[in-house]
């Protein structure tokens, strides 16, 4: 059985060869005399190539090139379908291409003209490519029906192919005289028609994650199948079965891994014989389960604790506080760098909240974040201890809700009050860090970190609140109905980066300090980037009343249970993905005042 190129696959060809040799500087010009040419034209061996090229670029980009509309039709798509030329050991229509004197058709000629599919037609028996020696010899190809089971009997065939991985050798099984169309009368090699199977895709699983997804034929056509569920084999242990009455896969995966499923299917059910196939099932690990937890070096400074927790409970409100190492330190072994204090002044409704990032790229800002809310607190506390009397007073003639002169002039004087209360307090911090990096010998940078505070007098329904803010993070007074940032997350020169806690703190320091009177505050939130941003992702989500309330119903029964510390420190363990840092929070909330009725009642 003779093999020729169609006129399809020839123009295809033509028209590539005369791409590659035709010398771009000159047009219409080739760097081959009509001679060599010719001879380049009939070697079969350079058609060959060329398929066998076509082939490594069709299986490095799989089945992607089925769907692309520039495939379709293309010099590539005929060169494949066409197949390699098989070479006999004999001389094609008696010609003998060692004999220069035999006259042979002009291929020069061919290439500086346009071909045309008609012109191919009638020139398809004057081009001849099979007359070079085709030496290696050819696969035999086995096939044998094996039994898979009573319902499902298939086919078994060999590989031979590169044009997709499932690829099989269709054998000419009516023993055709392959000698009848030979006149030289020499024994033709065996042809094999060379075909692509059928492609499989499912949907890939994840582990720990139910799963629901049918098994579709992706080629030569996209469409479901019917599977015999008695010949797909799974391992037992992946956790995932098939359904016969869904034609799905499900369950929820056990191990991650990439599984050949190999099947019987039918197009559909009037199909009497099962085809066989197979598909790649890849299951994908659960992030959680890629992190690890490592201790850091116990020689190393400045030891600290992976997680703390504080609790304050007075008769009005409460305080409680959290902070817990991030996966990225647990994975990388390292320290948490976050910190916080709560206080509450002693015989008053002051309190002082205050947590702090320290920088991940800084050394020692582990240490860094202790001092600055140490040194914080101690310098707040004094304050409110020997001026509480004053400040009260002041916030008695301030009535809530009313802009009247009196209480414009005494918020004037109470942001004074805390501006320069707030300056002091900075400047100590700064102080005390650079003490410590001057005793280490290292820069003071190498503590980097932010600092966030907030100042609260809490008597029954009223929420007076002043806060210093330097870096990223948020502080907010929430209430049902409305939110209120006191100041905004502090960005640095590059988008991602935040300003940390140093001697440019002065530059603008007036808008790092705001104060507000409410009556119908909730809650006093302070909280470190490792909450802020999977929960709000951006600055502008900070703004978000919705986030607020979706936040404040996760917080909010931590807040209820009898170690509310305790309680908030489990919780601030979530996972979201890409959002891996120190997790701290620090929160005052009103406690309910219950009344002589309430007693009587309950």
């Amino acid at each position: 059985m003779s093999q020729t190129l169609t006129p399809d696959v020839q123009i295809a060809f033509l028209n590539t060869l005369k791409q590659l040799l035709q010398d771009q500087t000159q047009l219409n010009q080739f760097v081959v005399d009509d001679e060599s040419f010719n001879q380049l034209l009939k070697n079969k061996e350079i058609y060959n190539a060329y398929h066998d090229l076509a082939e490594q670029i069709y299986a490095l980009m799989d089945f992607q090139l089925e769907q692309s509309s520039a495939f379709q039709h293309s010099s590539l798509q005929r060169i494949l379908e066409q197949g390699r030329l098989p070479i006999y050991a004999s001389i094609s229509a008696g010609l003998d291409p060692t004999e220069p004197n035999q006259q042979q058709f002009d291929h020069t000629q061919m290439m500086l003209t346009p071909i045309h599919e008609a012109d191919a037609l009638e020139s398809i028996d004057q081009l001849d490519f099979l007359d070079e020696l085709y030496l290696s010899s050819p696969v035999e190809a086995e096939a044998e029906p094996s039994l898979i089971n009573d319902r499902c009997t298939a086919m078994s065939l060999p590989t031979t192919s590169l044009l997709s991985v499932n690829s099989t050798a269709d054998i000419d099984s009516n023993n055709t005289d392959h000698n009848q169309n030979n006149v030289s009368g020499k024994k033709n090699h065996e042809v094999k028609m060379v075909k692509k199977m059928p492609h499989f895709q499912i949907p890939n699983a994840r582990v720990g994650q139910d799963y629901q997804a049918r098994i579709q034929m992706q080629y030569p056509v996209k469409e479901e199948v019917l599977i015999c569920s008695e010949s797909i084999k799974i391992p037992e242990d992946l956790g995932i079965v098939f359904d016969d009455e869904a034609q799905q896969l499900q369950g929820i995966p056990l191990q991650a891994g990439e599984f050949k499923l190999a099947f019987q299917y039918k197009n559909n059910e009037a199909v009497q014989a099962w085809s066989s196939g197979e598909v790649t099932f890849i299951i994908t690990a659960d992030p959680r389960s890629l992190w690890q937890v490592n201790e850091p070096d116990i020689n190393a400074p400045y030891q600290k604790a992976h997680s703390d927790q504080q609790l304050i409970q007075t008769e009005h409100f409460n305080l409680a506080a959290c902070s817990q190492r991030g996966r990225s330190h647990e994975h990388a072994g390292t320290f948490r760098d976050d910190d916080f204090i709560i206080a509450r002044v002693a015989e008053t409704d002051w309190s002082v909240l205050i947590v702090a990032d320290g920088a991940g790229s800084a050394s020692y800002s582990r240490q860094g974040s202790l001092l600055a809310v140490q040194s914080a607190a101690k310098t707040l506390t004094d304050y409110l201890e020997q001026h509480h009397p004053h400040l009260d007073r002041l916030l008695q003639q301030w009535q809530v809700g009313r802009d009247d002169e009196m209480t414009k002039s005494v918020a004037q004087q109470i942001y004074k009050d805390f501006h320069d209360t707030f300056y002091k307090t900075a400047q100590v911090a700064i102080e005390a860090i650079e003490q410590e990096a001057e005793l280490k010998q290292v820069a003071a940078k190498a503590y980097a970190t932010t600092l966030l505070v907030a100042v609260v007098k809490q008597r029954e329904q009223k929420t007076f609140i002043s806060t210093f803010w330097m870096g990223d993070g948020a502080i907010a007074v929430y209430a049902k109905d409305k939110v209120r940032l006191m100041g905004k997350p502090d960005g640095g020169e590059f988008a991602g980066q935040t300003r940390f806690l140093d001697r440019s703190f002065a530059q603008q320091f007036g808008s790092r300090v705001n104060i507000g009177y409410y009556d119908d505050c909730e809650a006093v939130i302070l909280m470190t980037d490792g909450i802020s941003d999977p929960r709000f992702e951006t600055d502008a989500g900070l703004a978000n009343h919705e986030k607020w309330q979706a936040l404040w119903q996760e917080i909010e029964p931590q807040l209820q249970q009898t170690h509310p510390d305790q309680a908030l420190l489990e919780w601030s363990k979530f996972f979201s993905a890409g959002h891996h840092d120190d997790r701290t929070l620090a929160i005052l909330w009103n406690t309910p005042v219950i009344t002589a009725e309430d007693s009587v009642n309950d």
